[in-house]
Order: C-alpha cells, then structure tokens, then sequence
C-alpha cells in the first residue's frame, strides 16, 4: 500500500465525500440493527449503546451518535487486543471485553469487537458497545453500590466470542448464565453479533468497490480534516487557564462522604489540557473512573461545545487534547478499587467539571461567545428496580427517567427543557408504557418540574420528575446509584446565574393514591423532614410495596447572566406555561403579580431595586436600580466589605430554588452559596455552590 501522504494526495475530493458518507451510514445501520435486535429498555428506547469503525490500528474513525463516551474507549479495547492476541487474530473473530482496565467503562458496558479483512488481510476494525441489564456482582443490576473494590462487582471478561465465524457456544453460556437477567442479555449479545455481521458485510462491499487503499485515505483524512480543523479554532480562543469543581455527595451505600473532582483548563495556541490535580483520593466505594474513563470524560465538552455538529468525532481529538490525573485519585484509581459505578460516578462528575471549565473559556472568547452553556445533565439520577412477580418470573430493568433532566442557559437564549445527557447525542427516556410491560410498577405521573432551571437572565432548562408504585408484586427492590446532587446540584449557572435543580431519591410510604390525585400539592410537601417522606441518599437501597411512592428527578440546568433583568415578558411566560411558580417569580425574579393576575409593573421595579441593594448590604431610597448588562472597573458603595470592585456574601442552597438540597429543606450542612455582585450596580458577577468548611 502505497504512503499516507501519497494516498490521500490521490483522493479526489468527490470521492472522499462519498465514501466518508457511506462509512457513516454503515456505521448507523450497526446502530440500527441492536436498537432492532434488542429487547433492553435502556437500550431499545434509552440508546445506553453505541457503535463505531476503527482503523487497522484501533483508531476511532467513524462515531455513533449514541453514548459517546463507550466509543470514545472503545479504541483502547482494540488496542488491547491487538497488544495481546494481534498475532492470533484471524479472519471471522469476534472479542468480547468488559474489562475497565482494557479500556470498557464498567463491567455492564460489554463490548465486541471485531476485524475486517479484505483479500487476507485485516484492514479496519468494526465494534459496539451495549450496556447489559445485569452481569452479577453483589447488587442486582451490577451497579455494586455496596462494592469496596473490583472482586465483589462483576466478572470482567476477555474472551474469544467468535472464532473464525463460529459462535463459542461455551463463552456466551458463561457471560450470559452469569447474569440474573439471562434472557435479556442473550438477545443483548446476539444483537451486538448481528451489528457486527451486517457492519462487516457492507463494509466488505465498499472495499470491492473502492478498493482497502481508497479507504483507508478517505478515513486518514477525516481524522486529518478534524484535527485541522479543531486546532484552526482553537486558536481563535484566547489563552488561558480555568478552574472548576465537581462533588460526589456520597460513594457507595451508607456513605454521606463529600469528595471533590477539581479540574484545570489550560489552553495553549491550538491544544487543551485537562489536569486534574487536586482531586481527592480515591473513593473506598465503587464510584471510581479508570484513566480510560477520565479521558472520556473531560474530553466530552470538546465534542459537545467545540466540535458540535461542524467537525467530525474521531480521533483527531486525541491529537489536540491531553487529560492528566494522579494515579489513586477517584478519576485514576489505583486496582483493585471498585468501579462498577465508573461510567456515571467520577467518569460523569469528571464531565461535568470539564464543562464549566470549557463554558467559562468560551465566555471569554468573543468569537464564541455563544457556545458557552455550563451545565447538561450533570447527574445521572439511575435506578435499577428488581422484583419477582406474581408469576414467579424474575422481572428487572434500569430506568431512563433521569435523561430529561435540564441544560444550561446559553447567552442568548433560555436553557432546553429534558435535554439527556452530556455524553450523548440521541439519549431520550424510556417510553412509560413499555416500562409498564417490563416492570412490575405503574406510573403516577412523568411531569416537567416547576422551579427545577436555574434563576437567570436566561433561565435553565427543566428537569423531569417520576412517581411510580408497585403492582402485580409484592414488593419492588430499588438500587439508586444517583452520581450526586442530594446535597449540592453541580448543575451550575454563570455569569451571574444561578444553579438549576439537585437529583434527588425519595420514597413516600402509604402515598399513592394522594399522588396521584394531586401531583402538584403531594410535590410540595417533599422538602426537608416529614412524617412517611425518606429522602434518599444518592446511593442507596430498599424496598418498596402497593400504595408506596418511589419518586426521583435529576438535575435542572444553570442559568445565565443576572435573574433580575430576565425580561418581565418572558417570566410572565414562564408563570403561564407552568415553568416558574408565582413564588418564585417574586423571590428569584422579583416580578410581582397583583389580585387580578397581571403583573404589578411598579411594584416589580421596587422589588427588583431593593433586592439588588440587599445584594450590597444595605437598603438604598433613590428610587432607581443601577442594573446593567456591564461592571467597568469601579468603587465600591461599601468599603469595609468590598473586594476589588465586587462584593461577596453568602446564602443558603434553597435560595436557587426550592429542588436543591430538599433533604436539608434546602439548609445544607455542606454547601452553600457564595455570591459576587459589582459593588457599584449590585449586577450579580457569579454564583457558584460551595462547601462551607472552604468558605
């Protein structure tokens, strides 16, 4: 084969369009075959999956639109393979990997890879991921939240599924009769096999008709493409460095633990560096991110923000992008730790911390300004329910619910309501009817949360909030493995907005029928202590029966730029449609609204100029708020308490909203709030949650 410069210099540009184009629809129609293949909830409807191609040697070249992070590992899969058995690999094998430390997520996240080969010789590899109802381990559904380290969770495999285009009989009877959900995972693997046939058997097609070499130019320049492109703006970003933090509120069942995710952003010319020095130790639960998945992580803004829908997802990120972490730390754990929590533990807070950190870059940068968005389904609020019915039949499956939690507000415009997550492209929730026919429970109501976006010129998006309660069995067992938020939210604003909503568990005994009767008025009554309600702790267990509630909501999304000068039209808007409750409109956005229903234009102008100056300490008479959309550099109106040209003062978690820290009745005893407003106009500058011990 002739040299890469040479072959992609014979490439005509229409026919490197053509054969970019029909590698993604190969690489869709995989897709397309689990979603038909699978019978999983979480994978059919909730898209838990994804599917990639990769170059001859394990390079990402073409993406699936599905969960980015299991493809943005699944490289380092193929790799070591290839590391390990290349000289073994033959014609028609298949492999089977769950290992994190080969590069899989977490146990659940099996993938199967396999390569092409083309008149003898192995010219790409083609592979997916699924996430897998159950593989064993201590806790039903594998999230092993009571694990302390790797040997209580699930088996990891490494195995020859498929040899020479035989089906090991012996190898699937072991990965699925390890599972209590055996018939699940069956269809599961047979669905990722047929992916790979159907992949394997177009892309066969496409080589006989463009021949290995045209190919593999066509795949070198995309990645060539994107990285030229990536770095050309990249350097249109000023320099800089950024910080941010992220928190775990608890890391394996009976733990309250607060442990820290710190991120520094460095942008230097045309590359990134994530350095997560600074980071806590890692964790004695099963919540720790391999280097693999920490990777992963950071790297997630970049596509999400940076590359959007404008430059294609390959590899070429590896070529502009560094992510260092300590080894030991809860984003590079030292094995034996546990990890079975890792895809939506610290691999998710290791997320969410890169993205403040790449928003506030981007709000900086006035070439792209617009991107900069803080927060996007930062906690995974999962939960596996198991029950035997009263036919006897093991039933169990993970719920999708928490995908429509709230993104962030942008600088222009409010944030999206039931957005997903960070990590994927086309992540929705389960359909409520279909997870009726496969759990023995029955919904209340699937409802937007008012109050849930975070207070801000431009205000967050909403999250969702699930009740259900058992039937057609006794009792139903829940495993939570929520990644944080019963605490603080980590659903940040910015620019002078506020946070949007926790992620919260809370079981309601004896509750039911008063939810579902009157959902809004029973949903008022949740916040702090109260008699039959027991709020949940992110990672927990139990038990619940007819007539009980199991309720939970994930995060809302952060809101930009200062509430108080959100448009009055647009929070009128907000009352009406449901978004934003009269009380609120008043306490976050100080909008009044008379007897009558109408807004109280005069009253709104008070309310607003008092709750401006109460920002500075003080009460001001002349009548006129100095809010405005900049703070030049100026004095302060209060010496003693100014610094620099801000003042800075503290509140309570439940002044960003009535969803944060209800465990608490929004009174943490870890976080708080520190707010910093421009000592001359009392325009908010920032709002961010902190932990009181560092204040």
């Amino acid at each position: 084969m002739a040299p890469t410069s040479d072959r992609m210099a014979a490439l005509d540009p229409i026919t490197y369009e053509v054969v970019k184009h029909r590698l993604w629809q190969i690489n869709d129609e995989q897709g397309t075959t689990i979603r038909s293949l699978s019978t999983s909830p979480i994978v059919v409807e909730g898209n838990d999956f994804n599917v990639g191609l990769f170059t001859a040697e394990g390079d990402l070249a073409v993406a699936g639109p599905y969960v980015l992070s299991h493809v943005t590992t699944m490289d380092a899969v193929i790799k070591n393979v290839i590391a390990r058995v290349g000289d073994e690999v033959a014609e028609g094998d298949m492999y089977l990997v769950n290992d994190p430390g080969l590069g899989a997520l977490h146990q659940n996240d099996a993938a199967v890879v396999a390569p092409v080969y083309f008149d003898g010789r192995a010219v790409m590899w083609v592979g997916n991921v699924v996430h897998h109802a159950d593989l064993a381990g201590i806790d039903e559904g594998s999230f092993c939240i009571n694990a302390t380290d790797i040997f209580q969770e699930a088996p990891r495999y490494f195995l020859k599924l498929v040899e020479r285009g035989v089906l090991q009989k012996d190898v699937e009877y072991t990965f699925v009769n390890n599972s209590r959900l055996p018939e699940s995972v069956a269809l599961d693997l047979r669905a990722q096999i047929g992916a790979i046939n159907v992949a394997q058997e177009r892309l066969h097609d496409l080589l006989t008709e463009h021949d290995p070499a045209t190919i593999a130019a066509a795949t070198e320049r995309s990645v060539d493409d994107a990285e030229r492109r990536l770095r050309a703006l990249l350097r249109e970003i000023p320099d800089g460095a950024w910080q941010a933090d992220a928190y775990m509120d608890g890391d394996k069942v009976g733990s309250d633990r607060i442990l820290r995710v710190h991120v520094e952003l460095r942008k230097e010319g045309d590359e990134l560096t994530f350095d997560f020095e600074g980071s806590d130790p890692q964790s004695q639960g099963p919540a720790n991110a391999t280097m693999y998945a920490c990777y992963a992580g950071a790297t997630t803004p970049v596509y999400a923000l940076l590359c959007g829908g404008d430059i294609d997802w390959n590899s070429s990120i590896k070529r502009c992008v560094t992510v260092t972490a300590p080894e030991g730390t809860v984003v590079n754990a030292r094995y034996p730790a546990a990890v079975s929590l890792c895809s939506i533990g610290f691999t998710w807070l290791a997320a969410t911390a890169a993205w403040k950190a790449v928003a506030e870059m981007l709000l900086g940068s006035p070439a792209h300004r617009d991107r900069s968005c803080p927060s996007w389904g930062v906690s995974c609020n999962a939960n596996n329910l198991f029950a035997v019915d009263d036919a006897g039949r093991l039933r169990g499956a993970l719920l999708s619910d928490h995908r429509g939690g709230g993104g962030g507000a942008k600088p222009d415009a409010d944030g999206l309501d039931h957005v997903g997550v960070s990590f994927s492209a086309l992540s929705f929730m389960s359909n409520v009817e279909g997870q009726e026919l496969k759990l023995p429970i029955r919904y209340l109501f699937r409802k937007r949360l008012a109050d849930s976006g975070g207070p801000g010129r431009f205000r967050g998006g909403q999250t969702v909030v699930s009740a259900m309660t058992s039937t057609g069995t006794t009792q139903v067992t829940w495993k939570s493995q929520n990644t944080a938020g019963s605490d603080q939210s980590n659903a940040s604003g910015i620019a002078g907005g506020y946070p949007g909503a926790g992620s919260q568990v809370v079981v309601i005994r004896d509750a039911a029928e008063r939810f579902a009767r009157d959902p809004d008025d029973a949903l008022a009554s949740l916040a702090g202590a109260s008699e039959g309600v027991e709020h949940q702790p992110t990672k927990s267990e139990g038990r619940f029966g007819p007539g009980d509630v199991f309720l939970f909501h994930a995060a809302g999304g952060g809101g930009f730029g200062d509430p108080l000068t959100r448009d009055v039209a647009q929070v009128v808007a907000d009352v009406a449609t449901g978004c934003v409750s009269v009380e609120a409109a008043c306490e976050h956005y100080g909008v009044l609204f008379g007897d009558t229903g109408d807004v109280d234009h005069q009253g709104t102008a008070t309310e607003r100029f008092e709750q401006a100056f109460a920002r500075l300490g003080q009460r001001s008479d002349d009548g006129e708020a100095l809010l405005g959309d900049s703070c030049p550099e100026c004095g302060g109106l209060d010496p003693e308490r100014r610094d620099g040209t801000v003042v800075v003062s503290s509140q309570e978690l439940r002044d960003a909203g009535p969803w944060i820290g209800i465990r608490w009745a929004g009174r943490s005893p870890n976080f708080g709030l520190e707010i910093t407003a421009c000592s001359r106009c009392a325009s908010l500058r920032n709002v961010r949650e902190v932990r009181k011990a560092d204040a």
